[in-house]
């Protein structure tokens, strides 16, 4: 059951305390690499607190409670006799990062994601329902524009079907 949020972009779950994303937001990149986080997307009276991960175009933004029931436990099954789960799981944690909304909201982005995200002076921060992602606003405009499929990918993940 979900009822309605305060502000604008994000709905929260009756049941928990796990935002909904929703919305698309632009942002500058300040010199120090900080980006500002929707105030609708933040916590409320406590401190919001994220993982930041790699991923395939993007920085995936997700809060920190929903990174450890959802990722980390899962993550933590992997036997090390598995040498290439073990080598995936070690590159993803080398280039993970825990981060905190500072007074203003904003988050720090280490210099390496942003590279890999090809994020400069300007970033969009798209909902993407369990988390967010964080964007160069070049790349998200082409994937934003582009012929896509994407009803029938909703269709599949609805019928349990694998992507």
């Amino acid at each position: 059951m979900v009822k309605k949020g305060d502000s604008k972009g994000v709905l929260h779950a009756e049941d928990a305390e796990d935002p909904i994303f929703f919305g698309e937001y632009e942002h500058s990149v300040d010199s120090q690499r900080r980006i500002a986080i929707p105030s609708s997307w933040r916590s409320k009276g406590s401190p919001s607190r994220f993982v930041l991960l790699r991923g395939h175009d993007s920085i995936h933004l997700i809060p920190l409670r929903s990174f450890r029931r959802d990722v980390y436990e899962k993550m933590r099954k992997v036997t090390f006799a598995d040498k290439e789960a073990s080598r995936a799981l070690a590159k993803l944690a080398s280039q993970a990062q825990e981060c905190e909304c500072d007074g203003q909201g904003r988050i720090s982005v280490p210099q390496r994601l942003m590279e890999t995200a090809g994020i400069g002076d300007q970033a969009v921060l798209v909902g993407a329902l369990n988390s967010a992602q964080i964007w160069s606003a070049k790349r998200w405009k082409e994937v934003r524009d582009a012929e896509s499929n994407d009803l029938d990918v909703i269709r599949r993940i609805s019928e349990g079907g694998q992507i």
